[in-house]
């Protein structure tokens, strides 16, 4: 791509792409500031620009620390483009690629997707494909929620949204809910909080929960099989908390990520205050 500038963004370097979009490091020349910028080839079709659209849309609807902040959207010499806040860091799947984490640095990243999870929810937005590839960590710890691509209004019935018809699959195998695997119709914020628990999981044991040879068996785990424990050194509430973050009945999972937070948030204060009784000793 020759394209040295969007609108009044200088790009600077490529950050990577996918599918029919590019990501570029940009300079707002307006602003002068840093700006991550995604940008539609020309053989992007409808569907992808529909995308594009509604993640912006999405965005925009949403301000909170841990979620990454829409800047613009438009067209320029007919490539639609989006622009965000640029996060300066890595993703966290390419952190996992150095084995799990510290318990403590995987509490703070679950809270710090719960505490955006729950004001996409108060929204009504359920983002439908959390995982570590969507989950940015800057160089001073902060941590970022990307991609409401495929994100649905959960009170908005709209039975002609191609993104959500009867029998669809949509997110990312690994991280998705049962009842995403089965292609429910309705997928509604506990879905989101499930596969907060697989993230959970995969942080605290370098692996996600649910493993198959094929894709059919992958999707038959999640449905149907328990999954493995963490190891048995961590805190027997992060035992409890993991073990009912995974629940397949929806009942019986959490049903706010309020409560998601406030259970990891309890047991990251008992752990420093028990870090510290242990340093007095």
């Amino acid at each position: 791509m020759h394209v040295l500038r969007v609108g009044r963004y200088r790009l600077l370097q490529s950050l990577g792409s996918g599918g029919a979009a590019n990501v570029y490091l940009a300079e707002d020349t307006r602003l002068g500031r840093k700006v991550a910028l995604k940008i539609l080839n020309r053989q992007a079709d409808r569907s992808e620009l529909t995308a594009l659209e509604h993640e912006a849309r999405c965005a925009s609807m949403l301000a909170h620390a841990n979620i990454v902040t829409l800047f613009d959207f438009g067209v320029s010499n007919g490539m639609p483009y989006l622009v965000t806040e640029y996060i300066d860091g890595v993703s966290l799947r390419h952190r996992l690629e150095r084995g799990p984490l510290p318990v403590t640095e995987a509490l703070d990243v679950a809270i710090a997707i719960g505490s955006a999870l729950a004001t996409a929810h108060e929204a009504w937005i359920v983002h439908r494909d959390i995982k570590p590839e969507n989950i940015m960590l800057r160089r001073d710890r902060a941590v970022k929620v990307l991609d409401f691509g495929v994100a649905v209004l959960e009170r908005v019935n709209a039975p002609d949204d191609p993104l959500r018809q009867p029998g669809m699959v949509v997110g990312t195998l690994q991280y998705l809910s049962p009842e995403q695997v089965r292609g429910e119709a309705i997928i509604d914020s506990r879905s989101d909080l499930f596969s907060l628990g697989v993230v959970l999981f995969e942080m605290l044991t370098g692996a996600a929960p649910f493993h198959g040879p094929s894709t059919l068996d992958l999707l038959a785990a999640i449905v149907e099989k328990d999954p493995p424990p963490i190891p048995m050194h961590l805190p027997a509430a992060l035992h409890r908390i993991v073990t009912k973050s995974l629940r397949k009945p929806i009942h019986e999972r959490y049903q706010l990520a309020t409560d998601f937070v406030e259970e990891l948030t309890n047991l990251r204060l008992d752990l420093m205050l028990s870090e510290r009784a242990a340093r007095a000793v």
